[in-house]
């Protein structure tokens, strides 16, 4: 509402508005932006980079325990490849995702920290196995340090993995297990021995699989870790289905999307004769 305040008006009176700069009198109308007017396709792709955003999300989360330090532009990245991935996943029906062609793949060897990738400081290769109800990491024996690297002052390395379930058919996930093992550095070349890691897998159900490497140093307190945000090797080693039909879970939790809405066509401004 505008109001008299000596010789001027001020606030607002329909379109327009009322200002005082010094000793003027200001008037402002509104501006009206145009509602742009979306195509279906333009509408669809907006629709699945949301849900992408979500998801990317979820996942992060869940993998959160052992990332630790990031790259500045790591959820930008991570979003993006997920969007990539459900938009070679959508089909005609609204709201269907066919990811039979291993989509998630694109995601294997992601690299968290730039900074740092893990291909960088580990040479051995993890071998992961799915099985509906299992899944299985097997680690061959590492050469050290020909194929696991570490800064100076390192007297340990901590190698952990993370098995994260997600059901893409219910909107649910499961809690992210974790497991890891130390290797106590020496001065000369040694070889560490192989290891296997068994976490529990879900039939039809997205595995989503990290790894990182902690370094550490003994101090007078304890051990003190010496990651810090150049020096945080982590990454997706393996992000695929179990094999099997999904089967009623309790327990897990609840992933939130989005619905579509209905797309709403500008409405077309009537021109003056």
């Amino acid at each position: 509402m505008a109001r008299i305040d000596g010789k001027f008006i001020r606030g607002m009176a329909g379109d327009l508005t009322f200002r005082k700069v010094k000793d003027k009198q200001i008037v402002q109308g509104k501006t009206k932006k145009a509602q742009i007017d979306m195509t279906a396709a333009t509408y669809n792709a907006a629709y699945i980079f949301g849900r992408a955003s979500t998801l990317a999300s979820y996942i992060r989360v869940q993998i959160d325990p052992i990332i630790g330090f990031y790259d500045g532009g790591m959820i930008s990245r991570f979003t993006g490849e997920c969007n990539q991935i459900l938009q070679q996943a959508a089909t005609a029906d609204e709201n269907v995702f066919d990811y039979s062609q291993n989509h998630f793949n694109r995601l294997n060897g992601f690299e968290f920290n730039l900074e740092s990738p893990v291909k960088n400081y580990l040479f051995a290769q993890p071998i992961v196995t799915l099985a509906e109800q299992i899944v299985t990491i097997d680690l061959p024996e590492i050469k050290i340090p020909k194929e696991l690297k570490a800064p100076e002052n390192v007297q340990y390395c901590t190698v952990a993995f993370s098995v994260s379930l997600f059901d893409l058919s219910t909107n649910q996930y499961n809690s992210t297990e974790i497991k890891s093992f130390e290797i106590e550095w020496k001065p000369r070349a040694f070889s560490f021995p192989a290891q296997q890691l068994v976490f529990e897998g879900s039939p039809g159900c997205l595995c989503v699989i990290a790894l990182a490497l902690y370094y550490s140093e003994r101090t007078f307190a304890g051990k003190a870790v010496l990651n810090n945000k150049k020096l945080s090797p982590s990454a997706i080693l393996k992000a695929d289905f179990c094999p099997g039909e999904t089967v009623p879970k309790n327990g897990w939790q609840e992933m939130t999307f989005n619905d579509k809405k209905k797309r709403k066509k500008a409405k077309k401004e009537k021109k003056e004769v």
